[in-house]
């Protein structure tokens, strides 16, 4: 009797290893070849599934944002104003092991991204999907405190260059900047927006 495989279960899995090899060997070492070592199954089978390394690359980085948005969703259940906007932030730095990894395979996309097209698009997506989602919360934060402005697209790029300048930090140098020190960071830039943070993380 042939064996039932369950193929969304099966991609997800190739998903997952390409994820773990690139933070372990860079994305210049993430052939398709390692991915499927990583995996556990024949090179043919990653062929079956994906076109390509890119392909898999792409569905990777999707995958990467997805699990981070997830977390995100999680805890804000029950939050509102600054305090939803404080753990969205909280939540997205790096302040763990897990967190390090995630942000060592996210400037390895970053940097493979200059001359891929396509990963760079999936890339903007990702970020303007995250830019949204920051910009509800920033209006729902000014709304509470009853702050008139400023433009919450300015203040969203803004908390998310410094969340990106935070993890390329993390991801090259873990052991040089504290998270107590990185949510002090965060503070920091939402007080200078006017909003009223507290310091617990």
């Amino acid at each position: 009797m042939s064996k039932i495989v369950n193929h969304s279960a099966r991609r997800l899995e190739i998903v997952d290893a390409c994820l773990r090899v690139v933070s372990r060997v860079g994305l210049s070492g993430a052939t398709t070849r390692e991915i499927a070592k990583e995996a556990g199954v024949s090179h043919g089978i990653i062929s079956h599934y994906f076109n390509g390394k890119n392909e898999i690359l792409r569905a990777a980085l999707e995958r990467s944002y997805q699990q981070l948005a997830e977390h995100i969703d999680a805890n804000l259940n029950g939050l509102s104003g600054t305090e939803a906007l404080q753990q969205a932030i909280y939540d997205a730095l790096p302040v763990d092991e897990e967190g390090r990894i995630g942000e060592q395979i996210e400037l390895a996309f970053w940097a493979y991204a200059i001359g891929n097209p396509e990963l760079a698009e999936e890339r903007w997506r990702s970020y303007t999907e995250w830019k949204r989602a920051l910009e509800l919360l920033i209006k729902g934060a000014q709304a509470q405190e009853h702050l008139d402005g400023p433009d919450p697209a300015l203040v969203a790029e803004t908390i998310i260059s410094t969340l990106d300048g935070l993890g390329a930090q993390v991801a090259i140098y873990p052991d040089r900047i504290s998270p107590e020190r990185m949510v002090e960071i965060m503070n920091a830039t939402l007080a200078g927006f006017g909003f009223a943070t507290s310091n617990n993380a």
